[in-house]
């Protein structure tokens, strides 16, 4: 069974003229290492990296990069430097067959609309945070029993195992009151 984890670039900077060249926010730079923690803590083991250009994308690589296997393969590519979804499903459709359990990281709302296209059942609260905000630095796991090649990777096709945020849904945040 190959896994997926779809994981949204962490908090950056201001918006400036030059997007591609926009660096982490100091929060994003806390929060990237502590999703490496979270992702080893659940067994996240990729065997490659697919990792957009764009330098917010690249930065929380190397923030999440200690959690993760020392052994695997990163591809920095310029192609995912896209907010569609299908663009960034073209390139894991171009993985070689033996390419194993596989990270993207990228930018929404292609990497949200993807784990949505993809995720035909899963865990009801995975569904939950998935279909509200994806905020920056979250993760979407997913899990294909039947198609173990990514050329096989469609609508549906996928279990939706969990999604990890930085910081809890601001749902289960609301303190309760007696």
């Amino acid at each position: 069974m190959k896994r997926l984890w779809l994981l949204r670039h962490a908090k950056a900077g201001p918006y400036s003229a030059d997007d591609f060249e926009r660096a982490l926010a100091p929060r994003g730079r806390k929060n990237a290492p502590a999703m490496g923690e979270k992702l080893a803590a659940v067994g996240c083991a990729p065997e490659r990296i697919l990792c957009s250009a764009g330098r917010r994308a690249v930065e929380t690589m190397c923030g999440v990069l200690p959690s993760l296997p020392a052994d695997l393969s990163i591809e920095v590519m310029r192609r995912l430097y896209t907010f569609s979804p299908g663009n960034v499903l073209q390139c894991l459709r171009e993985l070689p067959e033996d390419a194993g359990d596989v990270m993207v990281v990228g930018h929404n709302p292609a990497l949200q609309e993807l784990a949505l296209y993809l995720a035909g059942r899963g865990e009801e609260e995975a569904f939950a945070v998935l279909h509200g905000k994806f905020p920056t630095c979250a993760v979407a796991e997913l899990e294909f029993p039947e198609s173990p090649h990514t050329t096989d990777w469609d609508e549906g096709s996928a279990f939706l195992r969990r999604v990890m945020t930085p910081r809890p849904p601001r749902y289960l945040r609301t303190p309760l009151v007696d």
